[in-house]
């Protein structure tokens, strides 16, 4: 298939970086406002769209998808003493709807408290979050249009269905306590509307959130977030200042007091979160323990000297712990997978909940009934929703996510490979069961590794259309993820991000010597971070790959940070203006090594108009570099989807439209079916 790519100019920019000529000559790209940019992408959009509905097997596809989503789903309660609040979708529903029942949780029984899909008549106006009051009597939720998630908050009276007077703007990712009686509550609020610099306030109800008070966040550096939380109680109120990813302060006071914060742990290089059992406080921190440990200390003087430690660092990681009918419970994530454990407040370990398998776990409760809701998952068994009583251990299933298809014929491998530097890398390979082991089946390694966000087992249903087509799926857990704990975090970021390149080489290299497949067919995705991880890997060993599958990435590094909000990412990454941190960042930068003369992979750059996250320049920018040397054989496609952010709150027959766009690319580079 010949491609007549849009005609792209370039410009003499070059920038010269502590004595290092850095070249840009599609800088004129990054202005979204220009008429030309706006055209060039029009352009774009016209040839890819061109090219990637002409294939009938697309449809094919879009109707598949549709079929197995067809479905009625689940989410766990949120639940404000006796009333149970939980999301429900029905059919191809663009949104989960807000449903409540009063006295007992009852999936798929209830009334409709709030529903999204009556937000707009596409579905691009979306739910971004919510927050119910403590009684149930009140919720605080946001909504923004076109993926933006530049949100609004809204205030709306459950027993009367009618929305307060008051709203909020400017509430993008806020956090929420409410005052027990419903009297108000703390939020953040967005103080840059060019980037985000949160501060927080308190607003009271039926006041002009003009007037509400501002309590804290002026002066901070602007990495810093500060971020509200109530103690399940709501009696504290707690204040964590995130220092960048990894490390955080916190702090803690009386929810009815109004100046005034104890810290609990301030500069340390961990993180720490608490809540409140009795008039103790208990506590989660990486402090002195990377996979995590639990330590307790008096409400009335919680410094380090007085803690107690309950739960020791283990094998596994801790990632969370809640507070259950005067339990502490315990999500442990080990070698990828969920174990749940059940301590009492000094320490002793009551039970380890059992799970069907190795799969993946959240889980919901309150401090005062002994009542543990909990959803399970894993790659070939669908979500299931159980309910334990804490005292008896009694425990019955609730709802499993029916499925029409045969899990039976797929098969789940979970494998140990060494990396560049002989460190040990887990990775799952998902397969049908009659995939030959001759190195000719078409394969998807997809990854991320980065922010502390780890591989867990998930349903794949949304990954039958490549199965059925005889592809197998391979997702490691490289380097700068939580899989081991923040030592492994650390071991991906900054002047060690290159590490997470050659986690990812690695299982390349291991899918090809074990016979799994290919250079010709392997392909590669990855979406954000995981945008720039197959970007730069692509760069660094395009001989690897044949195809590339790359969405809402960040691809140049040296100007990543002056868009939007990127520039909070500067701890994760390093900052492009610092001398030392530049040299590492521009070592690997994909946008910067592009390199005429090579042959690279068939690429498709996804990105969004309405991406306040990552900016749409660096797959625009990227895109034009390889198309103006890619050879016939490797096209190279750009999509700028309109009406859509960075993914949160994608109605979805969008999320339909962008897979099937995904998968028929692939099948088309791969030869699994014809031009």
């Amino acid at each position: 298939m010949a491609l007549e790519y849009p005609k792209t100019r370039t410009v003499d920019v070059v920038d010269t970086l502590f004595g290092t000529p850095v070249p840009d000559p599609y800088r004129w790209l990054e202005n979204l406002d220009d008429p030309e940019v706006r055209a060039w992408i029009e352009a774009q959009n016209h040839l890819t769209r061109q090219i990637l509905d002409s294939f009938p097997e697309r449809q094919k596809i879009l109707e598949e998808l549709k079929t197995l989503y067809r479905t009625e789903t689940f989410s766990l309660p949120n639940i404000a003493q006796d009333r149970y609040f939980y999301f429900r979708r029905e059919g191809l529903q663009n949104h989960a709807v807000l449903y409540l029942t009063e006295g007992s949780f009852q999936p798929g029984k209830g009334k409709v408290v709030l529903d999204p899909n009556t937000f707009s008549e596409d579905g691009t106006v979306a739910l971004d979050w919510l927050y119910i009051s403590p009684d149930g009597h009140y919720i605080a939720y946001g909504k923004s249009a076109q993926g933006t998630e530049l949100s609004t908050l809204y205030l709306l009276d459950v027993t009367t269905q009618s929305l307060l007077p008051e709203t909020i703007p400017d509430t993008r990712w806020t956090s929420i306590a409410w005052r027990p009686h419903n009297e108000g509550f703390y939020y953040t609020r967005n103080m840059d509307p060019k980037g985000f610099r949160p501060y927080v306030f308190y607003h009271a109800l039926g006041t002009d959130p003009k007037e509400d008070v501002y309590v804290y966040g002026k002066g901070l550096p602007e990495d810093h977030l500060p971020g509200v939380e109530a103690s399940s109680d709501h009696r504290y109120l707690f204040l964590s200042i995130h220092r960048g990813w990894g490390k955080n302060d916190l702090f803690v006071r009386p929810m009815d007091q109004d100046t005034g914060w104890t810290p609990i742990a301030v500069g340390k290089d961990a993180t720490f979160s608490a809540d409140v059992l009795r008039d103790t406080l208990v506590i989660l921190t990486t402090d002195q323990a990377p996979r995590g440990r639990i330590v307790k200390a008096p409400l009335s003087n919680p410094q380090e000297s007085q803690w107690q430690e309950i739960v020791p660092q283990m094998d596994g990681v801790i990632e969370g712990f809640q507070i259950v009918g005067g339990r502490i419970v315990v999500h442990v994530k080990q070698d990828t997978y969920s174990r749940l454990l059940v301590y009492d407040l000094q320490g002793h370990l009551g039970r380890e909940i059992p799970l069907p398998m190795k799969g993946t776990v959240a889980f919901r409760g309150t401090p005062d009934k002994p009542v543990l809701y909990y959803q399970f998952q894993s790659f070939f068994y669908p979500p299931t929703m159980f309910v334990m009583n804490l005292e008896t251990g009694e425990t019955r299933q609730l709802w499993q996510m029916p499925i029409d298809f045969d899990v039976s014929q797929f098969e789940q491998r979970f494998v140990f490979y060494s990396s560049k530097d002989g460190t040990r890398i887990p990775m799952y390979i998902l397969m049908p069961k009659a995939a030959p082991m001759d190195g000719s089946t078409p394969t998807l390694l997809t990854g991320y590794g980065g922010f502390g966000i780890g591989i867990s087992p998930f349903f794949t249903k949304h990954l039958l259309p490549w199965f059925r087509r005889g592809g197998i799926v391979a997702i490691p857990g490289i380097r700068g993820g939580d899989e081991y704990g923040e030592t492994w975090h650390k071991a991906g970021m900054q002047e060690n991000k290159q590490n997470v390149f050659d986690d990812f080489i690695a299982a390349a290299e291991y899918l090809i010597r074990e016979g799994y497949t290919s250079p010709e067919k392997l392909a590669i995705s990855g979406g954000s971070n995981g945008g720039l991880l197959v970007g730069a890997v692509m760069t660094q060993r395009p001989d690897l790959f044949r195809a590339v599958y790359c969405a809402v990435p960040l691809l140049d590094m040296v100007r990543f940070h002056k868009f939007g909000v990127a520039h909070i990412w500067t701890t994760e990454y390093g900052n492009p203006d610092i001398e030392e941190e530049f040299r590492y960042i521009y070592s690997y930068s994909p946008y910067h090594h592009v390199q005429p003369g090579v042959r690279y992979p068939a690429v498709f750059f996804k990105t969004s108009e309405g991406d306040t996250r990552v900016h749409p320049m660096h797959a625009m920018k990227m895109a034009a570099k390889l198309q103006a040397i890619a050879p016939e054989d490797r096209p190279v496609l750009l999509y700028v989807e309109p009406k859509t952010g960075h993914g949160a709150g994608r109605p979805l027959w969008k999320f339909f439209e962008s897979y099937a766009d995904q998968l028929i690319f692939l099948l088309w580079q791969l030869g699994m079916i014809g031009d």
